[in-house]
């Protein structure tokens, strides 16, 4: 895999911006566990990307609160791997005004 070299870099703490994280976390399930996985998947509107026999692996994006609420709410099936983006964000557009 190429690394592509950072070309711009924009200070957004002054403007409004849109800003989310991705988490992909592998999850430990079993027969009973699993339904009540993907229940608080469909809650949070996470999407479950891979199922194996032992473990469901989710992808979740949101901002910091959502996908705080979301690990608080999975820790207790066993979180076998998680990698997390970081924060990524974007200007927000300028909104048209009506004449």
């Amino acid at each position: 895999m190429k690394l592509i070299d950072v070309i711009k870099v924009n200070d957004l703490t002054k403007e409004s911006f849109v800003q989310r994280e991705l988490v992909m976390i592998r999850v430990a399930v079993d027969g009973e566990s699993r339904s009540r996985l993907v229940d608080l998947v469909d809650l949070f509107r996470a999407k479950v990307v891979d199922v194996a026999v032992k473990s469901v692996t989710v992808e979740i994006t949101g901002d910091d609160q959502k996908l705080e609420a979301f690990l608080d709410m999975v820790r207790p099936f066993g979180i076998k791997e998680m990698v997390r983006t970081g924060r990524v964000a974007l200007a927000r557009a300028p909104r048209e005004r009506k004449a």
